[in-house]
């Protein structure tokens, strides 16, 4: 019998069906090795390419620094972007195209490559992105790389906005942010502020969220004189020099330009009023307008002035309800800071978001700082004025420090005989403030021995013959008469006093507002209360009220208001921990 030769059908096709099975397998892997590999080649591509412009430029930067530029160059420094061939000057562009690229402050901010058929687009961490991947969002770096990472339609050329979209609007040049964002929110120097855009120069807009305080706008008929207002007045020579780092803010030429129209959205400043350069300033109703007005963020549910003249004799305000309306520059309303930083400033930590916890992660942006260490040593050189602090379990902001290194603080709430129900109060026969009667009674004793649980080891943490001012005060005058020490009407020595018109926080809390920010800024959270100013009869004194603006009541009979207690603590205290946010107060 012969050998049987060759193949039978049968196995033939079982060969065939098994190389089949084998290909089916591993096509799709080699197609996916080589995919990879074109995508690594390209990232490389990419990278090397972007690399190489910007040494390239350095490398002509010096050049023209120590005077050894040639005529074969290509002088980045005078260039806003490159062509094809510049490039091609400067690196090997291989098998990629550049489809466009922006050269800005000596470094590439803008560059879209095609190589091995994918699209690479910068971020703004300096990686890139491929084809419909979206660039990590950044949350530490400087504040301009920051703000276009989780805002990148605020991208602006010194004309407006680059893509106008419903979240924006141009101003002046810059680009601001249009609506209710919730991830704008950012600490800086003991205050919660909300970013509002990029400047046309870079620099960053920001405003407080709060009514850091509540004064006159200014005296009789000055409404269409910013410069000489008591708002700028107290913006630039109080609040300012009490920011912590203050060097991070740039100057500029505010807009005071008269409308008589409570829509008025202009966009440019064509007749302004102002001419002096200051640090801080004032939101416009302009800018109130473009936001979104009461559906905006910068509708907080307070009384707050803007900078924008109706007449000699008015100015524009924002009320509690979101509505402009023009009043009386001698009415005393809230003031919200307003103030541009370099866009170089670095932010450390946070998200931009708001709660009651915050952490380097979450929470609001930090500015300028490094929030994620505990903070030991003594309270009058560690804090400054808006810090949180806690002390016996309740928390406090500081107002400000003196002379002698003492702390003052505020209470971050009210006076609570009953937990959970606000306790109120006339002011007493008169408004004169004393330790023996009245209020100033009530301040030094219930309300002392609630704040220390009637410690005296804690009462000793305090100055107990700390001296407090009053000054008569009247409508339209500068808050500097509220806050003289030097030829007050009276003086009082006593452990617990209350705030005074026109200084540092005698407005409400954004976080009283909020709840902790736990909830929507609203009035609604909030209790009018007392203040030290008495007014110029005897028969009245100056009081802040739930929804932000400030004025007199009558000191005796139904007027009944809250306790929001102020104490001064002792120049040796020292913090044993926290960090001076609302979510991780000093502790004392």
């Amino acid at each position: 019998m012969k050998d049987k030769l060759g193949f039978t059908l049968i196995e033939l096709l079982a060969v065939i069906i098994i190389l089949a099975i084998i290909a089916l397998i591993a096509t799709p892997i080699i197609s996916n090795v080589i995919n990879d590999a074109r995508i690594s080649a390209g990232r490389s591509e990419t990278q090397m390419i972007y690399g190489g412009i910007n040494n390239y430029c350095a490398t002509i930067e010096m050049k023209k620094q120590i005077g050894t530029l040639d005529s074969e160059d290509i002088d980045c420094t005078e260039k806003s972007s490159f062509t094809t061939e510049e490039i091609s000057k400067m690196v090997n562009l291989g098998n990629a195209k550049v489809i466009s690229n922006t050269y800005s402050n000596g470094k590439l901010t803008n560059l879209v490559i095609e190589s091995n058929n994918h699209t690479f687009t910068l971020c703004k961490n300096g990686k890139f992105a491929m084809d419909d991947e979206e660039c990590a969002v950044l949350t530490t770096g400087p504040i301009k790389d920051v703000v276009l990472s989780n805002f990148p339609y605020l991208a602006t050329n010194g004309n407006g906005c680059v893509t106008p979209t419903d979240n924006n609007y141009s101003y002046m040049g810059g680009c601001y942010i249009k609506g209710n964002p919730n991830n704008n929110y950012i600490w800086y120097s003991g205050f919660l502020w909300r970013i509002m855009g990029i400047n046309a120069d870079g620099t960053i807009r920001m405003i407080t969220d709060e009514n850091v305080t509540a004064i006159p706008w200014g005296a009789s008929n000055t409404a269409q004189d910013w410069d000489g207002s008591h708002a700028k007045d107290w913006l630039n020579n109080y609040f300012y020099p009490r920011l912590k780092g203050n060097n991070i803010i740039t100057e500029q030429v505010w807009c005071s330009e008269t409308t008589t129209s409570s829509s008025s959205a202009r966009t440019t400043c064509e007749n302004n009023l102002s001419t002096q350069p200051s640090n801080v300033g004032l939101m416009t109703l302009d800018e109130y307008n473009l936001a979104g007005s009461f559906n905006s963020y910068l509708n907080i549910g307070q009384y707050q002035w803007t900078m924008t003249p109706y007449s000699s004799s008015h100015v524009w305000n924002v009320n509690d309800n979101g509505y402009a309306d023009s009043n009386w520059v001698t009415f005393t309303y809230g003031l919200r800071a307003v103030i541009n930083v370099n866009s170089d400033v670095t932010i450390t930590g946070g998200n931009g978001t708001l709660g009651a916890t915050w952490s380097s992660q979450t929470g609001p942006y930090i500015l300028n700082e490094d929030k994620s260490v505990e903070v030991t040593g003594k309270l009058n050189e560690k804090a400054t004025s808006g810090e949180y602090v806690l002390f016996v379990g309740r928390k406090y902001r500081v107002v400000d420090k003196d002379s002698n290194g003492n702390t003052k603080l505020i209470l971050d709430s009210y006076y609570e005989e009953t937990e959970g129900t606000v306790y109120t109060m006339s002011y007493g026969s008169n408004n004169t403030f004393s330790k023996d009667t009245g209020i100033g009674q009530k301040l030094n004793s219930d309300v002392l021995n609630w704040l220390t649980n009637n410690s005296e080891s804690e009462k000793a943490k305090l100055v107990s013959d700390y001296t407090w001012y009053q000054n008569n005060f009247a409508s339209g005058q500068s808050y500097s008469v509220s806050l003289n020490e030097e030829n007050p009407t009276r003086s009082i020595q006593a452990t617990v006093g209350l705030i005074r018109v026109g200084e540092m926080l005698s407005g409400q809390s954004s976080s009283i507002l909020t709840k902790g920010y736990t909830t929507a800024s609203s009035y609604r959270n909030a209790n009018t209360y007392w203040t030290m100013t008495p007014y110029t009869s005897s028969s009245r004194a100056w009081l802040v009220y739930y929804y932000g603006d400030a004025s007199s009541g009558s000191v005796t009979g139904a007027n009944a208001r809250g306790l929001r207690a102020v104490i001064v603590v002792n120049s040796d205290v020292t913090i044993t921990g926290g960090n001076g946010t609302w979510s991780n107060p000093y502790q004392i």
